[in-house]
């Protein structure tokens, strides 16, 4: 299914739709998110957001939020250049392109705006949707994080995956 969805930067008025999204259960389950947050912390979050986080919001011809992705860059001097990605879809929303169009978003902000070089993520293994999304955007297999997570009272294992966008010599 083809759609567009207006991407956006979040605001501490998504803070919400946001937590709706992060505590659905076809969400939490792949990410490190615990399931019983407060809407408190999300709120908070997005109010004292660090000028190293990156965050967009893709919205519903409606305007209601149904996925967020970022990227927390590096502060590092020698790793400046390197960031990590989160995404999430609001799970009845997964499927409809709203990941691919975060992705594009992010990716793009990466390399032409925030000049990036490296953008990496953690997958949960069984995860195919997200790692197909991943790789579909510039995203290679890297590593595997043996009995990483805990999900659902079960040890499970997390793939590393890396994007680079390194510029050849010469290039202006």
């Amino acid at each position: 299914m083809s759609q567009s969805y207006l991407i956006r930067s979040v605001e501490p008025s998504d803070a919400a739709a946001i937590h709706r999204i992060k505590t659905s259960p076809g969400v939490y389950p792949d990410t490190l998110q615990l399931p019983y947050q407060s809407l408190s912390a999300t709120e908070k979050q997005l109010s004292s957001r660090p000028a190293n986080i990156h965050q967009l919001v893709a919205c519903a011809a409606d305007g209601e939020v149904v996925g967020s992705v970022g990227l927390i860059v590096n502060e590092g001097m020698r790793v400046r250049h390197s960031a990590d990605l989160f995404l999430v879809v609001r799970d009845d929303w997964q499927g409809k392109g709203v990941g691919g169009a975060l992705m594009r978003a992010i990716v793009d902000l990466a390399d032409n705006w925030l000049g990036l070089i490296r953008i990496e993520l953690k997958v949960v293994h069984d995860n195919a949707r997200a790692i197909a999304l991943y790789e579909k955007s510039g995203f290679e297999y890297e590593g595997r994080l043996r009995r990483e997570q805990l999900r659902a009272g079960k040890l499970e294992d997390v793939l590393v995956m890396g994007r680079l966008n390194w510029p050849q010599r010469g290039e202006a």
